[in-house]
């Protein structure tokens, strides 16, 4: 039987862990060689970053599966059961007969083993990650190996042997330590056990004092006496290999997952929450981006967008600023939203804004939520600090991760294993998702589920920590089917609207956009839930008006599109702005002033609020300012008044948001983390890589010069009429060098054709791009 007591060795990398023995494979390479084409189109697919590119031969994909980062990627998709497995195997010497076959098999499958059932080799660079992160410390005969004169001396008399080798064989004997283990009672087990579980390391003061059996004092002197501990310096002591893996025992991961336990919440209950989510995410990036359209927020020059502007979108939008984060880097990551290209670029919508809002509800949300499951951001990093304690901005680079999709996917791809209509708690989620990839996130581990499952929510995916039915058909590809399952749960666009006597104007459910687009022209939204409250006020009739519409317009819109009354107090604050609208006109100077009545002039030349302006007199009805017209125009209406702004020509100048729009600019390339290969590829690529490696392993002779066309073709011209195999010398028109084996068919007019082991197919070559042919032996 195995030993769990390893002797010190150097660790090897993976090209050079051979079997020395006459009936298995030597190496990964020749263990690759024997397997069947559909496992390693298995292999292929489970580590797909193996087949970018296409390896020319097995060796060089038995290179690549030992790569550190590649096996990093490997460990990051196994279960705690079978990490611990491998180990258990890292901190080995020797072959292990492990005794869940079919466990070991699943290993050997993405060829982090090999050798086979049941002497199981570890590549190398798998125990060099693995050793290193066990939380073992190193074995006792390099602990020992300082332990000379009175040290020695004293850990012989304690555990009643003479010699080095003997203390040595004492303390690796498992009956034997335990014994000493038992015999130290609680407290030193205590100790023990929590250095096993790892780091292996503790702090102890003037750990180095030799310690007699009668000097000790506390549990860790009476370690330290018997060898279970050993000082390594004045204050630190170290728990032997050999003493971590006795206590350990077997590998202790459970071998199946936590249950996912979930709760019925009702199919109808989960989709209409959800879809109430997703309904109000799309009027909020509607809303977000209108407004951007009228007052864009700068670009920070380390890109992204400033602190006190996400502060001031998520105000308006009533919303956190981690839920304005997420809606900001969806709507960037859909395209809707882009910087200008100036040389002060600010953010404002794209064109594709325009066409995403003359879609459907429905359809509109599909185009979100397919943005965020496949986007390479995590906003949820947002506000965070970096390692030199600097915020990290939306919007900007420091938010990218390639990993980002594959998080999503991992919870997403969990709650789609829910039945419909049930509910899963965060816990659970997290609880399933640690055991099935223990080392994924590193230190955000258990965090970043917690951040998938707050955006899917937020987004409308889910509602009741519920997967809803639209999600779920999204999820599976089918967006057509989604958003008409999507358009069933949401109400039908409202065309009209209550206005109150207080000026308020309610909106008992989504209004269709027309409606909705002059209504938060004319009033603000004070609050929002079931009924949207709006409130019309002087600043906004005023931007109604700044806007190009007339008080006629105004009162039209009330009175056609409410079902009640339209109180007098609404009818005269209309008039009233609108009788005051434009007496006052600024234009450029820097900035004028304008108005035919010179008494409202006199008022506005009198204010000290006006002092800040600089205003100086030209004519009767004419002033100057030195200050910009935005300027002139704020302090106005902050003294109560209704300037306009006013184009060269004289004519109101008429906002319109419609008209600021960006292109979308070329961004740099984010791909995520390379996805399975499907199954025809894969088939393609095996083919591929058993026809190379047929090339470079191909017992030819020594190959025949090729110093002219005419010599190539002789060679192939015998080849084909005696229809024999041929190992020959290529570049491609990229100018790569390649070798195949191939079968001549014909050799005419410059080319040749011929069966091509590595495209399964007859192939044309040009006699001029070959370097050289030779005969395969038999």
């Amino acid at each position: 039987m195995h030993s769990l007591f390893p002797t010190a060795r150097p660790l090897q990398t993976a090209t050079t862990v051979v079997r020395m023995t006459s009936n298995g494979p030597r190496s990964l390479a020749d263990a690759l060689r024997a397997w069947p084409d559909d496992r390693l189109a298995r292999l292929l697919q489970g580590r797909p970053d193996l087949a970018v590119p296409i390896p020319p031969d097995v060796g060089v994909l038995a290179s690549r599966a030992a790569v550190r980062l590649s096996v990093l990627r490997a460990l990051d998709g196994l279960d705690a059961y079978r990490l611990s497995l491998l180990e258990t195997l890292a901190v080995s010497e020797d072959p292990l007969p492990l005794l869940d076959k079919a466990a070991a098999e699943s290993l050997e499958d993405l060829a982090l083993i090999w050798g086979g059932h049941p002497d199981w080799h570890l590549v190398g660079s798998v125990r060099d990650v693995l050793s290193g992160g066990t939380g073992l410390g190193r074995p006792l005969a390099v602990l020992l190996a300082d332990h000379t004169g009175a040290r020695l001396q004293a850990l012989e008399a304690a555990l009643d042997v003479t010699g080095r080798d003997a203390v040595l064989s004492l303390l690796t004997d498992p009956t034997a330590v335990r014994d000493l283990l038992a015999a130290g009672g609680e407290q030193a087990q205590a100790v023990v056990g929590q250095l096993a579980a790892g780091p292996p390391y503790g702090k102890v003061k003037d750990a180095r004092r030799i310690t007699s059996v009668e000097d000790v004092d506390s549990p860790v002197r009476w370690l330290l006496s018997r060898g279970l501990l050993v000082a390594i310096d004045d204050e630190t002591v170290e728990l032997p290999r050999e003493i971590g893996l006795l206590v350990r025992g077997a590998p202790s991961a459970a071998h199946q997952p936590p249950p996912l336990t979930t709760t019925k919440v009702g199919t109808k209950e989960v989709d209409r929450a959800a879809a109430h989510e997703a309904a109000d995410v799309v009027a909020r990036v509607e809303k977000l981006l209108e407004s951007w359209a009228d007052d864009p927020p700068s670009v920070l020059r380390s890109g992204g967008l400033g602190v006190r502007d996400l502060k001031r979108t998520a105000k308006e939008l009533d919303v956190t600023d981690s839920a304005a984060a997420l809606l900001l880097e969806v709507a960037f990551a859909a395209g809707l939203v882009d910087n200008t290209p100036s040389v002060d670029p600010d953010w404002l919508p794209t064109p594709g804004f325009d066409r995403w809002v003359a879609m459907p509800p429905e359809d509109r949300w599909v185009e979100l939520a397919r943005a965020w499951v496949g986007m390479t951001r995590m906003p949820a990093l947002v506000g965070m600090r970096d390692e030199r304690d600097k915020a990290l901005a939306a919007l900007s680079q420091e938010v990218e991760r390639s990993s980002a999709p594959t998080d999503r996917r991992r919870v997403l791809d969990l709650l789609r294993e829910t039945p419909e209509g049930h509910a899963v708690s965060e816990d659970v989620v997290i609880g399933v998702l640690s055991w099935r990839s223990p080392r994924r996130g590193g230190r955000l581990r258990d965090v970043l589920p917690s951040w998938v499952l707050g955006e899917v929510a937020a987004l409308g995916l889910s509602g009741r920590q519920g997967l809803s039915t639209f999600a779920r058909l999204l999820l599976d590809g089918r967006d057509r089917d989604a958003a008409r399952s999507l358009r069933e749960l949401l109400p039908e666009p409202l065309d009209h609207v209550l206005v109150q006597p207080d000026l308020t104007v309610i909106a008992p459910g989504p209004l269709e956009r027309d409606l909705a687009r002059q209504l938060a022209l004319v009033a603000d939204v004070e609050s929002t839930g079931g009924a949207t409250v709006y409130r019309v006020s002087d600043a906004s009739v005023r931007r109604a008006l700044d806007a190009g519409r007339s008080a006629a317009d105004l009162h039209a819109l009330f009175r056609t599109r409410s079902r009640t009354p339209v109180p007098q107090g609404l009818s005269y604050l209309i008039d009233d702005v609108a009788r005051r609208h434009g007496l006052l006109r600024v234009g450029s100077s820097a900035s004028y002033l304008r108005c035919e009545d010179e008494a409202l002039l006199n008022e506005v030349m009198a204010s000290k609020k006006a002092e800040v302006l600089g205003l100086r007199r030209l004519a009767p009805t004419v002033v100057t300012s030195a200050a910009s017209i935005t300027q002139v125009l704020e302090v106005l209406r902050a003294m109560g008044h209704a300037p306009a702004p006013e184009a060269p020509d004289g004519a109101l100048l008429v906002a319109r948001s419609d008209t600021r729009r960006t292109a979308v600019r070329q961004r740099a390339i984010r791909h995520g983390e390379t996805q399975a290969l499907p199954d025809e590829q894969a088939r393609l690529a095996v083919g591929a890589l058993r026809a190379g490696d047929l090339a470079a392993r191909a017992n030819r002779r020594a190959p025949v010069t090729v110093r002219s066309v005419s010599d190539a073709s002789a060679f192939l011209h015998q080849a084909a009429r005696e229809g024999r195999q041929v190992w020959l010398g290529y570049v491609d028109a990229q100018g790569r060098p390649t070798s195949r084996v191939v079968e001549p068919r014909t050799v005419e007019g410059g080319y040749v054709t011929a069966f091509d082991h590595l495209r399964q197919e007859d192939r044309t070559f040009s006699l001029h791009r070959i370097t050289g042919v030779a005969e395969i032996e038999d």
